[in-house]
Protein backbone atom coordinates (compact mmCIF):
# COMPACT_ATOMS: atom_id res chain seq x y z
CA UNK A 1 0.00 0.00 0.00
CA UNK A 2 3.31 2.25 0.62
CA UNK A 3 4.25 2.01 -2.84
CA UNK A 4 0.96 2.99 -3.93
CA UNK A 5 0.59 5.79 -1.94
CA UNK A 6 4.35 7.18 -2.95
CA UNK A 7 3.34 6.33 -6.47
CA UNK A 8 0.02 8.54 -6.45
CA UNK A 9 2.07 11.32 -4.80
CA UNK A 10 5.05 11.20 -7.31
CA UNK A 11 2.95 11.50 -10.57
CA UNK A 12 1.14 14.92 -8.73
CA UNK A 13 4.33 16.48 -9.30
CA UNK A 14 4.25 18.97 -12.09
CA UNK A 15 6.61 17.96 -15.13
CA UNK A 16 7.81 21.80 -15.70
CA UNK A 17 10.59 23.38 -17.80
CA UNK A 18 12.64 23.88 -14.53
CA UNK A 19 14.30 20.82 -14.53
CA UNK A 20 15.49 21.26 -18.38
CA UNK A 21 16.94 24.77 -17.50
CA UNK A 22 18.73 23.49 -14.36
CA UNK A 23 19.76 20.29 -16.46
CA UNK A 24 21.20 22.17 -18.91
CA UNK A 25 22.47 24.77 -16.64
CA UNK A 26 24.68 22.18 -15.13
CA UNK A 27 25.67 21.04 -18.66
CA UNK A 28 27.37 24.42 -19.20
CA UNK A 29 29.28 24.25 -15.98
CA UNK A 30 30.60 20.91 -16.68
CA UNK A 31 31.84 21.52 -20.44
CA UNK A 32 35.29 22.31 -19.29
CA UNK A 33 35.28 18.53 -17.84
CA UNK A 34 33.21 17.12 -20.58
CA UNK A 35 35.90 18.38 -23.35
CA UNK A 36 39.04 17.09 -21.54
CA UNK A 37 37.08 13.47 -21.28
CA UNK A 38 36.54 14.10 -24.90
CA UNK A 39 39.82 15.02 -25.36
CA UNK A 40 41.25 12.15 -23.60
CA UNK A 41 39.02 9.97 -25.83
CA UNK A 42 40.40 11.36 -29.08
CA UNK A 43 44.01 10.47 -27.76
CA UNK A 44 43.56 6.83 -26.71
CA UNK A 45 41.27 6.06 -29.03
CA UNK A 46 41.95 5.53 -32.56
CA UNK A 47 38.54 5.26 -34.10
CA UNK A 48 37.11 7.78 -31.51
CA UNK A 49 38.68 10.57 -34.35
CA UNK A 50 36.45 8.90 -36.92
CA UNK A 51 33.47 11.41 -37.48
CA UNK A 52 33.92 13.29 -34.56
CA UNK A 53 32.13 16.58 -35.69
CA UNK A 54 29.18 13.76 -35.70
CA UNK A 55 29.03 14.38 -31.89
CA UNK A 56 29.01 18.30 -32.86
CA UNK A 57 25.77 18.09 -34.64
CA UNK A 58 27.84 18.66 -38.18
CA UNK A 59 27.08 16.48 -40.84
CA UNK A 60 28.56 15.82 -44.72
CA UNK A 61 25.19 13.78 -45.47
CA UNK A 62 22.03 15.57 -47.49
CA UNK A 63 19.29 16.66 -44.64
CA UNK A 64 16.24 14.17 -45.16
CA UNK A 65 12.76 15.13 -45.11
CA UNK A 66 11.77 12.14 -42.81
CA UNK A 67 13.02 9.25 -41.01
CA UNK A 68 13.03 6.74 -38.40
CA UNK A 69 16.27 7.16 -35.78
CA UNK A 70 17.29 4.28 -33.48
CA UNK A 71 19.66 4.71 -31.00
CA UNK A 72 21.52 2.33 -28.96
CA UNK A 73 24.73 2.61 -26.92
CA UNK A 74 26.80 0.35 -27.87
CA UNK A 75 27.38 -3.37 -29.48
CA UNK A 76 24.73 -5.27 -27.21
CA UNK A 77 21.93 -2.04 -26.98
CA UNK A 78 22.71 -1.65 -30.96
CA UNK A 79 22.72 -5.50 -31.73
CA UNK A 80 19.10 -5.28 -30.12
CA UNK A 81 17.18 -2.66 -31.83
CA UNK A 82 18.64 -3.95 -34.77
CA UNK A 83 16.19 -6.79 -34.79
CA UNK A 84 13.30 -3.96 -35.99
CA UNK A 85 14.95 -2.98 -38.88
CA UNK A 86 14.10 -5.53 -41.40
CA UNK A 87 10.05 -4.98 -40.52
CA UNK A 88 10.39 -1.71 -40.64
CA UNK A 89 11.95 -1.45 -43.96
CA UNK A 90 9.28 -4.01 -45.22
CA UNK A 91 6.12 -2.02 -43.76
CA UNK A 92 7.56 1.38 -44.72
CA UNK A 93 10.53 1.23 -47.41
CA UNK A 94 10.17 5.07 -48.34
CA UNK A 95 11.46 6.18 -44.89
CA UNK A 96 14.87 6.20 -44.04
CA UNK A 97 16.37 4.98 -41.02
CA UNK A 98 19.21 6.61 -39.32
CA UNK A 99 21.15 4.18 -36.93
CA UNK A 100 23.38 6.59 -34.32
CA UNK A 101 25.49 4.87 -31.41
CA UNK A 102 27.66 6.11 -28.82
CA UNK A 103 30.67 4.24 -28.72
CA UNK A 104 33.73 3.19 -31.45
CA UNK A 105 32.42 -0.31 -31.20
CA UNK A 106 28.85 0.40 -31.84
CA UNK A 107 29.88 2.11 -34.87
CA UNK A 108 31.92 -0.79 -36.13
CA UNK A 109 28.79 -3.29 -35.63
CA UNK A 110 26.13 -0.80 -37.55
CA UNK A 111 28.47 -0.36 -40.10
CA UNK A 112 29.46 -3.87 -40.82
CA UNK A 113 26.02 -5.62 -40.05
CA UNK A 114 23.66 -2.54 -41.41
CA UNK A 115 25.82 -0.31 -43.56
CA UNK A 116 23.62 -0.67 -46.78
CA UNK A 117 20.57 -0.39 -45.38
CA UNK A 118 20.64 2.43 -43.03
CA UNK A 119 21.96 5.83 -42.26
CA UNK A 120 24.76 5.91 -39.50
CA UNK A 121 26.27 8.83 -37.52
CA UNK A 122 26.63 8.98 -33.93
CA UNK A 123 24.29 10.82 -31.44
CA UNK A 124 25.37 14.37 -30.75
CA UNK A 125 26.17 15.39 -27.34
CA UNK A 126 23.06 16.32 -25.45
CA UNK A 127 23.46 20.13 -25.95
CA UNK A 128 21.01 22.25 -27.04
CA UNK A 129 22.28 23.36 -30.47
CA UNK A 130 24.07 19.36 -31.50
CA UNK A 131 20.79 18.00 -30.93
CA UNK A 132 19.12 21.04 -32.79
CA UNK A 133 21.33 20.43 -35.56
CA UNK A 134 20.58 16.66 -35.19
CA UNK A 135 17.11 17.21 -35.59
CA UNK A 136 16.60 19.51 -38.23
CA UNK A 137 19.35 17.56 -40.62
CA UNK A 138 17.49 14.22 -40.32
CA UNK A 139 13.89 15.19 -39.05
CA UNK A 140 12.68 12.10 -37.72
CA UNK A 141 8.81 11.34 -37.36
CA UNK A 142 9.88 8.35 -34.73
CA UNK A 143 13.02 8.15 -31.93
CA UNK A 144 13.47 4.91 -30.26
CA UNK A 145 16.31 4.62 -27.88
CA UNK A 146 17.21 1.62 -26.37
CA UNK A 147 17.22 0.11 -22.32
CA UNK A 148 17.97 3.10 -20.69
CA UNK A 149 19.00 5.83 -23.03
CA UNK A 150 17.71 8.97 -21.15
CA UNK A 151 18.63 12.35 -23.07
CA UNK A 152 16.86 15.02 -21.97
CA UNK A 153 17.30 17.07 -24.58
CA UNK A 154 16.71 14.70 -27.77
CA UNK A 155 13.36 13.46 -26.12
CA UNK A 156 11.80 16.84 -25.16
CA UNK A 157 13.44 18.39 -28.66
CA UNK A 158 12.25 15.65 -30.21
CA UNK A 159 8.88 15.38 -29.01
CA UNK A 160 8.62 19.28 -29.24
CA UNK A 161 9.40 19.04 -33.10
CA UNK A 162 6.44 16.64 -33.58
CA UNK A 163 8.44 13.21 -33.65
CA UNK A 164 7.24 10.02 -31.74
CA UNK A 165 9.40 9.11 -28.88
CA UNK A 166 9.69 5.68 -27.44
CA UNK A 167 12.01 3.87 -25.31
CA UNK A 168 12.17 0.19 -25.96
CA UNK A 169 13.41 -3.09 -24.52
CA UNK A 170 13.43 -0.46 -21.61
CA UNK A 171 15.63 -1.22 -18.65
CA UNK A 172 15.63 -0.30 -14.71
CA UNK A 173 17.39 -1.59 -12.00
CA UNK A 174 17.34 -0.94 -8.06
CA UNK A 175 20.47 0.95 -9.02
CA UNK A 176 19.17 3.26 -11.70
CA UNK A 177 15.86 3.54 -10.18
CA UNK A 178 17.75 4.85 -6.91
CA UNK A 179 19.64 7.28 -9.19
CA UNK A 180 16.77 8.65 -10.77
CA UNK A 181 14.69 8.88 -7.54
CA UNK A 182 17.42 11.58 -6.59
CA UNK A 183 16.51 13.69 -9.74
CA UNK A 184 12.78 13.06 -9.69
CA UNK A 185 11.71 16.36 -11.43
CA UNK A 186 14.01 15.85 -14.36
CA UNK A 187 13.17 12.21 -14.64
CA UNK A 188 9.41 13.26 -14.26
CA UNK A 189 9.95 16.25 -17.53
CA UNK A 190 11.34 13.89 -19.43
CA UNK A 191 9.13 10.65 -18.87
CA UNK A 192 6.09 13.43 -19.83
CA UNK A 193 7.99 13.64 -22.98
CA UNK A 194 7.36 10.03 -23.92
CA UNK A 195 4.70 8.71 -26.19
CA UNK A 196 5.37 5.10 -25.12
CA UNK A 197 7.96 3.11 -22.82
CA UNK A 198 8.04 -0.71 -23.61
CA UNK A 199 9.84 -2.47 -20.38
CA UNK A 200 11.60 -5.64 -20.82
CA UNK A 201 10.75 -7.44 -17.35
CA UNK A 202 8.22 -7.61 -14.62
CA UNK A 203 10.95 -5.93 -12.52
CA UNK A 204 11.77 -2.91 -14.69
CA UNK A 205 7.67 -2.87 -14.87
CA UNK A 206 7.51 -2.03 -11.25
CA UNK A 207 10.45 -0.29 -10.99
CA UNK A 208 8.92 2.45 -13.44
CA UNK A 209 5.73 2.86 -11.99
CA UNK A 210 7.24 3.19 -8.42
CA UNK A 211 9.36 6.30 -10.08
CA UNK A 212 5.54 7.78 -11.07
CA UNK A 213 5.40 6.50 -14.77
CA UNK A 214 1.97 6.52 -15.50
CA UNK A 215 0.39 3.27 -16.58
CA UNK A 216 -0.80 4.11 -20.21
CA UNK A 217 2.35 5.17 -20.82
CA UNK A 218 4.08 1.58 -20.11
CA UNK A 219 3.77 -2.04 -22.15
CA UNK A 220 5.85 -4.93 -21.37
CA UNK A 221 6.67 -6.48 -24.32
CA UNK A 222 9.36 -8.45 -23.15
CA UNK A 223 13.09 -8.55 -23.49
CA UNK A 224 14.16 -8.74 -27.44
CA UNK A 225 17.85 -9.58 -26.81
CA UNK A 226 16.73 -12.90 -25.78
CA UNK A 227 14.22 -14.00 -28.74
CA UNK A 228 15.76 -14.95 -31.41
CA UNK A 229 12.56 -16.19 -33.56
CA UNK A 230 14.74 -17.71 -37.11
CA UNK A 231 17.67 -18.87 -34.70
CA UNK A 232 17.56 -22.98 -34.65
CA UNK A 233 19.15 -23.64 -31.25
CA UNK A 234 22.55 -25.27 -31.09
CA UNK A 235 22.52 -28.78 -30.10
CA UNK A 236 25.24 -29.10 -27.02
CA UNK A 237 25.52 -32.87 -27.82
CA UNK A 238 27.49 -31.88 -31.16
CA UNK A 239 30.66 -30.60 -29.87
CA UNK A 240 34.05 -31.63 -30.91
CA UNK A 241 36.27 -34.28 -28.58
CA UNK A 242 38.74 -31.10 -27.66
CA UNK A 243 37.85 -29.33 -24.55
CA UNK A 244 37.52 -25.57 -26.13
CA UNK A 245 36.19 -22.72 -24.25
CA UNK A 246 35.87 -19.05 -24.65
CA UNK A 247 35.61 -15.75 -22.51
CA UNK A 248 34.08 -13.50 -24.73
CA UNK A 249 33.27 -9.75 -24.35
CA UNK A 250 36.37 -9.73 -22.05
CA UNK A 251 37.71 -6.35 -20.55
CA UNK A 252 40.71 -4.87 -18.45
CA UNK A 253 42.15 -7.51 -16.22
CA UNK A 254 39.88 -10.31 -17.06
CA UNK A 255 41.94 -11.86 -19.98
CA UNK A 256 44.81 -11.97 -16.99
CA UNK A 257 42.09 -14.47 -14.99
CA UNK A 258 40.65 -16.36 -17.31
CA UNK A 259 44.51 -17.07 -18.82
CA UNK A 260 45.90 -18.39 -15.62
CA UNK A 261 42.38 -20.31 -15.32
CA UNK A 262 43.40 -21.64 -18.07
CA UNK A 263 46.93 -22.66 -16.77
CA UNK A 264 45.40 -25.00 -14.27
CA UNK A 265 42.63 -26.37 -16.84
CA UNK A 266 45.98 -26.94 -19.18
CA UNK A 267 47.04 -28.88 -15.77
CA UNK A 268 44.26 -31.41 -16.32
CA UNK A 269 43.62 -31.31 -19.65
CA UNK A 270 46.95 -30.18 -21.87
CA UNK A 271 45.19 -30.50 -25.65
CA UNK A 272 42.17 -27.71 -23.85
CA UNK A 273 41.75 -24.96 -26.11
CA UNK A 274 41.13 -21.20 -24.79
CA UNK A 275 39.50 -18.09 -26.82
CA UNK A 276 39.71 -14.66 -26.01
CA UNK A 277 37.82 -12.18 -27.70
CA UNK A 278 38.03 -8.53 -26.30
CA UNK A 279 35.26 -6.12 -26.00
CA UNK A 280 36.81 -3.38 -27.62
CA UNK A 281 39.14 -3.82 -30.54
CA UNK A 282 41.21 -0.94 -29.29
CA UNK A 283 42.78 -3.31 -26.70
CA UNK A 284 43.48 -6.25 -29.01
CA UNK A 285 46.94 -5.96 -29.36
CA UNK A 286 47.02 -5.23 -25.92
CA UNK A 287 45.27 -8.58 -25.49
CA UNK A 288 48.16 -10.12 -27.51
CA UNK A 289 50.93 -8.49 -25.98
CA UNK A 290 49.71 -10.61 -22.70
CA UNK A 291 49.36 -13.59 -24.31
CA UNK A 292 52.35 -13.54 -25.86
CA UNK A 293 53.91 -12.78 -22.40
CA UNK A 294 52.12 -15.77 -20.59
CA UNK A 295 54.38 -18.01 -21.94
CA UNK A 296 51.52 -20.27 -24.19
CA UNK A 297 51.45 -21.15 -27.32
CA UNK A 298 49.44 -18.40 -28.92
CA UNK A 299 47.59 -17.39 -32.11
CA UNK A 300 45.75 -14.73 -33.54
CA UNK A 301 42.87 -14.45 -35.91
CA UNK A 302 43.95 -11.35 -37.64
CA UNK A 303 47.42 -13.72 -38.86
CA UNK A 304 45.81 -16.90 -38.95
CA UNK A 305 42.00 -17.30 -38.96
CA UNK A 306 42.28 -21.29 -38.93
CA UNK A 307 42.83 -22.05 -35.28
CA UNK A 308 45.48 -24.58 -35.20
CA UNK A 309 44.84 -27.93 -32.82
CA UNK A 310 48.23 -27.20 -31.07
CA UNK A 311 47.16 -23.54 -30.10
CA UNK A 312 47.09 -23.57 -26.29
CA UNK A 313 45.20 -19.40 -26.77
CA UNK A 314 43.45 -18.31 -28.99
CA UNK A 315 42.74 -14.31 -29.33
CA UNK A 316 39.76 -13.93 -31.89
CA UNK A 317 40.84 -10.21 -32.36
CA UNK A 318 38.01 -9.46 -34.88
CA UNK A 319 34.45 -8.28 -34.72
CA UNK A 320 30.99 -10.20 -35.65
CA UNK A 321 32.62 -13.22 -35.19
CA UNK A 322 31.81 -14.00 -31.09
CA UNK A 323 27.95 -15.04 -31.34
CA UNK A 324 29.04 -17.72 -34.52
CA UNK A 325 32.43 -18.67 -32.09
CA UNK A 326 30.21 -19.98 -29.00
CA UNK A 327 28.81 -22.61 -31.55
CA UNK A 328 32.53 -24.48 -30.70
CA UNK A 329 32.85 -24.12 -27.34
CA UNK A 330 32.12 -26.40 -24.40
CA UNK A 331 31.77 -23.44 -22.18
CA UNK A 332 32.09 -19.65 -22.33
CA UNK A 333 33.13 -17.29 -19.56
CA UNK A 334 31.02 -14.01 -20.29
CA UNK A 335 33.23 -10.88 -19.55
CA UNK A 336 32.00 -7.63 -17.77
CA UNK A 337 31.25 -9.96 -14.85
CA UNK A 338 34.46 -9.53 -13.08
CA UNK A 339 34.65 -6.16 -13.27
CA UNK A 340 32.35 -3.15 -12.18
CA UNK A 341 30.20 -3.38 -15.44
CA UNK A 342 27.27 -5.43 -14.84
CA UNK A 343 28.29 -7.98 -17.00
CA UNK A 344 27.16 -8.97 -20.73
CA UNK A 345 25.06 -10.91 -22.03
CA UNK A 346 24.87 -14.82 -21.57
CA UNK A 347 21.98 -16.15 -23.40
CA UNK A 348 23.93 -15.83 -26.69
CA UNK A 349 26.60 -18.40 -25.51
CA UNK A 350 23.55 -20.35 -23.79
CA UNK A 351 21.44 -20.74 -27.40
CA UNK A 352 24.65 -21.47 -29.27
CA UNK A 353 25.10 -24.80 -27.04
CA UNK A 354 27.73 -23.51 -24.36
CA UNK A 355 27.21 -23.82 -20.50
CA UNK A 356 28.46 -20.23 -19.30
CA UNK A 357 30.76 -19.08 -16.40
CA UNK A 358 30.28 -15.44 -15.27
CA UNK A 359 31.95 -13.74 -12.04
CA UNK A 360 29.28 -11.85 -9.60
CA UNK A 361 29.05 -8.59 -11.54
CA UNK A 362 25.28 -9.45 -13.19
CA UNK A 363 23.07 -6.26 -13.07
CA UNK A 364 22.72 -5.70 -16.50
CA UNK A 365 21.80 -9.33 -17.29
CA UNK A 366 19.94 -10.36 -14.01
CA UNK A 367 16.68 -11.46 -15.05
CA UNK A 368 18.11 -13.75 -17.54
CA UNK A 369 20.81 -14.62 -15.56
CA UNK A 370 18.84 -16.06 -12.96
CA UNK A 371 16.60 -18.81 -14.80
CA UNK A 372 20.19 -19.95 -16.61
CA UNK A 373 21.32 -20.08 -12.66
CA UNK A 374 18.43 -22.37 -11.76
CA UNK A 375 18.59 -24.33 -14.81
CA UNK A 376 21.67 -25.08 -13.97
CA UNK A 377 23.49 -24.13 -17.53
CA UNK A 378 25.27 -21.04 -15.52
CA UNK A 379 26.99 -21.21 -12.35
CA UNK A 380 29.30 -18.13 -10.61
CA UNK A 381 33.12 -18.30 -11.09
CA UNK A 382 35.55 -15.13 -9.83
CA UNK A 383 39.03 -16.44 -8.95
CA UNK A 384 41.42 -18.62 -11.64
CA UNK A 385 41.05 -20.90 -9.32
CA UNK A 386 36.92 -21.53 -9.25
CA UNK A 387 36.23 -20.46 -12.99
CA UNK A 388 39.13 -23.19 -13.99
CA UNK A 389 37.08 -25.79 -11.74
CA UNK A 390 33.93 -24.99 -13.05
CA UNK A 391 34.95 -25.26 -16.54
CA UNK A 392 36.24 -28.66 -15.95
CA UNK A 393 33.19 -29.88 -14.01
CA UNK A 394 30.92 -28.99 -17.13
CA UNK A 395 33.50 -30.86 -19.06
CA UNK A 396 33.37 -34.09 -17.16
CA UNK A 397 30.06 -34.29 -16.21
CA UNK A 398 28.70 -33.80 -20.03
CA UNK A 399 25.62 -35.67 -19.51
CA UNK A 400 24.32 -33.75 -16.77
CA UNK A 401 25.87 -30.60 -18.57
CA UNK A 402 23.84 -31.31 -21.98
CA UNK A 403 20.31 -31.87 -19.77
CA UNK A 404 21.70 -28.42 -18.37
CA UNK A 405 22.14 -26.35 -21.45
CA UNK A 406 19.13 -27.41 -22.67
CA UNK A 407 16.77 -26.71 -19.43
CA UNK A 408 18.61 -23.14 -20.07
CA UNK A 409 17.71 -23.20 -23.88
CA UNK A 410 14.61 -23.77 -22.78
CA UNK A 411 14.37 -20.79 -19.94
CA UNK A 412 15.20 -18.46 -22.97
CA UNK A 413 12.70 -19.76 -25.59
CA UNK A 414 10.39 -18.30 -22.71
CA UNK A 415 11.19 -14.58 -24.03
CA UNK A 416 10.03 -15.93 -27.57
CA UNK A 417 7.19 -13.29 -28.42
CA UNK A 418 9.50 -10.53 -27.46
CA UNK A 419 10.12 -9.15 -31.11
CA UNK A 420 6.65 -9.55 -32.29
CA UNK A 421 4.75 -7.19 -29.50
CA UNK A 422 7.24 -5.12 -29.63
CA UNK A 423 7.58 -4.34 -33.46
CA UNK A 424 3.67 -4.02 -33.36
CA UNK A 425 3.75 -1.28 -31.00
CA UNK A 426 6.51 0.43 -32.64
CA UNK A 427 4.25 0.25 -35.95
CA UNK A 428 1.33 1.54 -34.51
CA UNK A 429 3.21 4.44 -33.37
CA UNK A 430 5.01 4.70 -36.23
CA UNK A 431 1.17 4.82 -38.04
CA UNK A 432 0.40 7.63 -35.62
CA UNK A 433 3.17 9.96 -36.14
CA UNK A 434 2.48 10.08 -39.85
CA UNK A 435 -1.07 11.67 -38.97
CA UNK A 436 -0.99 15.65 -40.23
CA UNK A 437 0.55 16.77 -36.68
CA UNK A 438 0.07 20.76 -36.47
CA UNK A 439 3.69 21.84 -34.38
CA UNK A 440 5.48 24.56 -34.52
CA UNK A 441 8.95 23.72 -35.31
CA UNK A 442 11.01 25.29 -32.20
CA UNK A 443 14.35 27.05 -32.47
CA UNK A 444 17.36 24.72 -30.66
CA UNK A 445 18.21 26.90 -28.05
CA UNK A 446 14.30 27.64 -27.29
CA UNK A 447 13.47 26.37 -23.84
CA UNK A 448 9.87 24.89 -23.35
Amino acid sequence: MAKVKTTYRLRGRSANSLWIGVYNNILLLCLPLIALILLKKWLRKPGYKRHFLQRLGVYDCKRLPACIHLHGVSVGECAAIAKLIPELRKQHPHLPIVFTCTTVAGSNYIERNWGEQVIHTYLPLDFQLTVGAFLTHFNPVLTMSVEMEWWPNLIRQSRNQGSRVMLVNARMTDRSKNRYAKMLGLFTFTVSKVHKILPQSELSYQAFRELGVPPEKLMMCGNIKYDWPELKYADPTQKSSQLTWIAGSTHDTEELAVVAAHKQLLQQNPAAQLIIAPRHPERFDEVWWLLQASGLSCQRYSHTPTLAANTQVYLLDTMGKLFASYRDAHVAFIGGSLVKLGGHNPAEAIVQGAAVVMGSSRRNCEDICAPLSQAGALVEGNEPQQIAKEVIGFWQNSAATVQQIQAGQAAIAKHNGALHKTTLQVLYQLKQAQRPVHSTRLHPMVIR
